[in-house]
């Protein structure tokens, strides 16, 4: 799979952090596309998933930009089969207190 960077953070109360992260070589597989409706359109919001093709199992998602554009991975050689999930559905907000 690519390359990982693991590191913990303990974070102060008001406190912003700064942090350069370098990677090492990455040899992981990048899955890039467009979601599109059938009249061509690009679909915004749309979660698009990477289940193992064996198992089912979820191994990755992204939601698609404003130009229905998305990236997954990195990605282990491997078979995938690909879900998405329109983004069209209705918003609910939900107001959240810190």
């Amino acid at each position: 799979m690519g390359s990982e960077l693991h590191f913990y953070i303990h974070m102060k109360p008001g406190e912003r952090v700064e942090t350069d992260l370098t990677l090492p070589p990455d040899g992981g597989a990048i899955l890039t596309g467009v979601v599109r409706r059938a009249d061509g359109r690009p679909v915004s919001d749309a979660v698009v998933l990477a289940l193992d093709g064996e198992t089912g199992e979820p191994r990755c998602h992204c939601v698609t930009n404003w130009d229905g554009r998305y990236v997954l991975g990195p990605l282990s050689p491997a078979l995938y089969e690909l879900c998405v999930h329109d983004g069209s559905a209705p918003i609910r907000t939900v107001d959240l207190s810190l």
